[in-house]
Parts: C-alpha cells; structure tokens; sequence
C-alpha cells in the first residue's frame, strides 16, 4: 500500500508540470538576455507570471517570483520595517515563516490570540490598533488565509477592511489557500508557493500592490524588476505556471473525501476531537485526536501501513510533536502528545479514506486493549 494523504506539506506535480519543467530545461539562454534565445526564455517566464497572477486574483505585472512562499514572508517583513513600521501585528495562526521573521525584526510584536476554533480574534486586533502609537508608524499585520494544520479559514475580508480603515498594510499568507479556497485578497502583500498545488518546489510568488512599500532583501542584478536578484528559475517558474492554471480544477471536489473520514473517525471513536470542526476549513483538510494518543507513534503506524500522513507543519523540522497551534487555541490538553493532519488532493479516493480508517481503528482498539 502506498497511500499520500499529506498534500498540506507538498503536493506531488502532476506530469503536465513535469513537462513543463522538462521543456523549459531545453530553451537555450538567460531569460534577462536580450537576444533571441534570451527572449524565448523571458516568455516562459511571462506566461507563468499570467498564470500565477490570474491564480491570485492579481495584476500580473505585480507578481513578484521568489524563491519560496518564505522568502516572499520573510521579503514583506523586511520592507515594512524599511519603511518605518516599529510594531508588527501577527496572527498567533501564522506559519512560522511570519512568527519568526517578526520575531527577529527586532521591532515590537503584538501576537494575536486565537479563539477555541481556530480564528484569529478579531476583536483583538481591534484592541491592538485602539491604543496605536503613532510613533511606531503605519501599523502592519500579517495573517494567514488558512491555517496549514486545523485547515481554519480567517476572516481576510474583516482583517484587510479593519488595518485598511487605520491606514496601515497588511500581507495575507495564502500559501495553503491557493487552489482551494477563494484568492480574491484586496491587500497590500500575498504570497504563496508552488508545491502547494503541485508545481515544483523551491518556487514561491509575492503580489505586491503598487502603492505598497518595498525594499529587495536580495540584491545584485536587475531580475524580477529588479525587486528580488538572482539568475530567473525559468523551470521552475515554467512550472508554477502550469500548476497555477489548474489548480481550482485539480483540487475541486475533495470535501466529500475529508468528511466521509471524519465521519468514519467519530464512528470508530467517538472520543476523537477534530480541531477546527465548527469554522470553516479548507476543503481538503482535517486535523484530529483522541485521548491517550501520541501523534508520533500514531503518524509511524500510519507510515508503516503505507499512508502518509502528519502531525503538523512540514515546516516545523525536528519538532514532532509541536503542538502551538493547539496551545494557541487554547486546546493543548485534548492533545498532550500531538495529533495527526490528513491533507488530501489530487489522486486520492473513498479507498483512501477507507484505509486511513482502518489504520485508526487499529489504532484505537490497541488504546482501549492497554
């Protein structure tokens, strides 16, 4: 059995984008050359840009390639403290890229809590701008779309409308909702990356509004507008085209997957807590536990059957186990030792959610035998 149900953490490209990158890696030349075949390796680029843009709900003109969706984080951060910003607002919900890279700014942090379900309190964040001193500059808040452990969804509309209202800029991180959730995000930043959706790793995007400030975190030549240095990753880019203009068509319709799972977790165990259940979630994703389970023994057994599943972030490397997302929630006690993510995509079936079950109804006869 060889089963993938970790598409959250990276999600395997499909051979159209495979020939994509195979194709690209024959054009001849640098893509900022002027000749001939420099120009057939620009137009590549520019038809990804197209693509990724579109995927965005963006001005292609305003999309910026980088070299990962934390890149593209890290690059915001950077140019908002640039531009004078003392005190950053972060969602408690953020990947680490964003909790990090504000972290070492080495400018004040406001973390914004979360409630029981999953979403950023807005109220917080009210109360946050309430007592803003205009000393610190624009106010700048960093949220994420959708979370990649609980798959919560955030309030991006309330969040932009209320840092827009106090004059400040704010980066949506929508690495997970592309393809799944609706993109449509009048803000000052997004970013999102490539192996999310299928495209090649090592390849992210940042949208950057016209009027928003922005200072190169990489610099040398004059790629990318010459907002991010570097020879252009043609591949790679080539790539993130393809994967970017079938997304919504590949990673449609994987709601009845994960709720015919969580439907056949309850029912194996009715203890099993799914985390996020009562907001609203990616499509594609669930995060649960049980009482007396550990996430690190859970996840081997699931990888000794042949599935392959999670127990957080890919992102949190040597750190299974880490449960912050929970501790923010306020929920660390319905999963002293983890939890396990299902993240499904393209490929994956109702034979799929059936062997999943199997292996947690193992699990949780083996518990009640102790």
């Amino acid at each position: 059995m060889n089963i993938y149900l970790d598409h959250n953490a990276t999600s395997p490209a499909p051979q159209s984008v495979i020939d994509a990158v195979t194709h690209a890696m024959t054009v001849v030349g640098n893509a900022s050359a002027q000749h001939m075949h420099g120009r057939t390796a620009a137009s590549l680029v520019a038809d990804a840009r197209d693509a990724v843009g579109m995927a965005m709900g963006q001005c292609s003109q305003d999309i910026v390639f980088t070299g990962s969706g934390t890149e593209a984080i890290n690059t915001v951060i950077h140019s908002v403290v640039a531009a004078g910003c003392k005190h950053l607002i972060v969602s408690s919900m953020d990947h680490p890229a964003s909790i990090n890279a504000a972290e070492a700014s080495g400018v004040r942090l406001s973390m914004l809590p979360a409630l029981s379900d999953g979403r950023t309190d807005m109220d917080a964040l009210d109360a946050v701008l309430a007592d803003w001193n205009p000393m610190d500059g624009k106010p700048f808040l960093s949220l994420v779309a959708a979370n990649s452990e609980t798959g919560v969804v955030q309030d991006t509309d309330r969040a932009i409308d209320t840092i827009h209202d106090a004059g400040g800029l704010i980066l949506i991180d929508g690495v997970q909702a592309l393809g799944k959730s609706q993109m449509l995000f009048p803000a000052d930043y997004v970013s999102v990356s490539a192996h999310k959706i299928g495209g090649p790793q090592g390849v992210g995007a940042l949208y950057v509004s016209p009027d928003a400030p922005f200072t190169p975190m990489i610099c040398g030549g004059g790629q990318e507008q010459r907002r991010r240095a570097g020879t252009t990753n043609v591949a790679g880019i080539a790539g993130f085209g393809v994967a970017a203009s079938e997304a919504n068509t590949r990673f449609s319709d994987l709601q009845p997957l994960r709720d015919a799972l969580e439907a056949e977790l309850l029912r194996i165990d009715p203890t099993t807590v799914v985390f996020g259940a009562d907001a609203k979630r990616l499509p594609n994703t669930s995060f649960f536990s049980a009482p007396g389970l550990s996430g690190m023994t859970a996840m081997m057994t699931f990888d000794l059957a042949g599935l392959s599943v999670s127990n957080g972030t890919a992102c949190s490397s040597g750190k299974v186990g880490e449960r912050r997302v929970l501790r923010m929630m306020g929920r660390s006690e319905e999963a002293p030792n983890g939890a396990l993510r299902v993240s499904f995509g393209p490929g994956n079936t109702m034979d799929d959610v059936a062997a999943c079950a199997d292996v947690w109804a193992r699990l949780r006869k083996a518990r009640k035998a102790v």
